[in-house]
């Protein structure tokens, strides 16, 4: 799981363990870091056309990392990593931006995107 400090809000992505195998996301939020937590669910929208996965295998990969943006305020970036044991050659990244919608952190597959996708704040 990686923490997502957003505002006053504590927030984990993650998913389950399942080796290499990729599943559901599921996001986190409490008001301290020893919580209580409350569970939000899965953020993740929308389906990957390289391999037709969606929101139950996480576009196919799974959370490995949340990195800020530089100069923007609650803005972020998911990295997921593609795992594919059978031919690691293969494996690679899904990097897409975190958005929101109302208070909840969502991610939303986009097949191209930019820093233009977070406003200044």
């Amino acid at each position: 799981m990686h923490p997502l400090p957003t505002s006053a809000l504590k927030s984990t992505l993650g998913s389950g363990s399942t080796g290499w195998a990729p599943n559901a996301a599921r996001m986190i939020v409490a008001d301290r870091v020893t919580g209580p937590y409350q569970d939000l669910g899965n953020p993740v929208r929308g389906v990957n056309p390289h391999n037709n996965l969606g929101p139950e295998q996480t576009f196919g990969g799974q959370s490995t990392f949340v990195y800020p943006v530089a100069g923007r305020r609650d803005a972020w970036i998911a990295m997921f990593d593609i795992k594919l044991p059978q031919n690691p050659i293969t494996s690679g990244f899904i990097w897409l931006p975190i958005e929101f919608e109302g208070d909840r952190p969502i991610t939303r597959w986009r097949n191209q995107w930019d820093l233009s996708v977070f406003s200044w704040k």
